[in-house]
């Protein structure tokens, strides 16, 4: 039993860990450049992902599939992890100054990335169902909690209210998550030719995304590691995931709800969030060290923690 639930596990991360590692491989022998990098991005998060949500969320009865419960427990926890952040970096980050990138990267997933790919590998169709369902409502919450503790520490710039909400409903991820709701609860009929379409798009878009994820990080930073980078890793891959999960676990939430839970919060840290921090003056450097040790641990303990969590029959 030990084995089959191991070779499900890493049936599941596996694929995602290789992806990214053939990222690095490819970028160190220069057969993938910068260029590359930001226009795969840019293609990923305006184009792929987008319609991947969409033809994903149009196929299903969103009144008989929406879990009420679910959705308002990841409202509260994504509160929850970054209320804990911030209360952890007022102890024991220093300088004062990286409070802000320290909290962000403890609370912010990649969702729409890692996180959805390993809910895709975990649980088919219904994990993408679920956790296509749960983006949209977790990144707003990300954006506007990101903004709010980055302007806190950032005395020297800030970011008005008005201009975070225009960000949330001008990205593409939650356009397409609204607009797919929208057609799927009209019931209104999308042609086979577009849907079939989409698909082909969608299909490139988990792959390209983790290519040019591990293509992005920067493997120095693994060698500039502080105590910042190991309690972010503390607290991102295992301690607020670990505290997610048992907390939903009590409130009565098992299998397919527990286990997409559970990767879409032990996900790494969002590569958005180096965006966030450069363009508010933070400590980028910082950031982009996060973000990169965070994605290489964090595909390590999702793989743990999926193995506990079917061991013991709860997902």
């Amino acid at each position: 039993m030990y084995l089959s639930i191991l070779a499900e596990t890493i049936n599941v991360t596996g694929p995602i860990f290789i992806l990214v590692l053939l990222g690095i491989a490819l970028k160190r022998i220069d057969f993938l450049d910068d260029h590359f990098i930001q226009i795969s991005s840019r293609l990923v998060f305006t184009v792929c992902l987008p319609v991947l949500l969409f033809t994903t969320i149009i196929g299903i009865d969103i009144e008989e599939n929406f879990n009420l419960a679910l959705f308002n427990f990841s409202i509260v926890a994504s509160c929850l992890t970054f209320i804990l952040s911030w209360m952890v970096a007022v102890f024991l980050v220093k300088p004062r100054v990286d409070r802000g990138v320290f909290v962000q990267a403890c609370f912010r997933s990649n969702l729409g990335v890692v996180g959805l790919a390993l809910c895709a590998n975990a649980y088919g169709p219904e994990g993408l169902v679920l956790a296509s369902l749960l983006i949209a409502s977790m990144t707003a919450i990300y954006n506007v909690l990101s903004v709010v503790v980055l302007s806190y520490y950032n005395v020297n710039q800030t970011v008005s209210g008005r201009q975070v909400i225009l960000d949330i409903f001008r990205n593409p991820l939650i356009i397409s998550i609204l607009l797919a709701v929208f057609v799927a609860l009209l019931k209104i009929p999308v042609p086979d030719i577009f849907i079939s379409s989409g698909e082909y798009l969608g299909s490139l878009a988990l792959p390209l995304a983790l290519l040019g994820t591990g293509a992005g990080m920067n493997l120095k930073a693994l060698r500039d590691s502080s105590f910042v980078t190991f309690l972010t890793v503390l607290m991102k891959t295992l301690a607020l995931p670990l505290m997610v999960t048992v907390l939903a676990w009590q409130l009565g939430f098992s299998g397919v709800t527990l286990g997409v839970l559970f990767l879409l919060f032990v996900s790494p840290t969002a590569t958005a969030s180096f965006i966030m921090v450069k363009s508010m003056g933070g400590n980028d450097g910082l950031a982009a060290n996060l973000i990169t040790v965070t994605t290489l641990v964090g595909i390590l303990t999702s793989s743990l923690g999926l193995f506990l969590l079917r061991l013991s029959g709860l997902a």
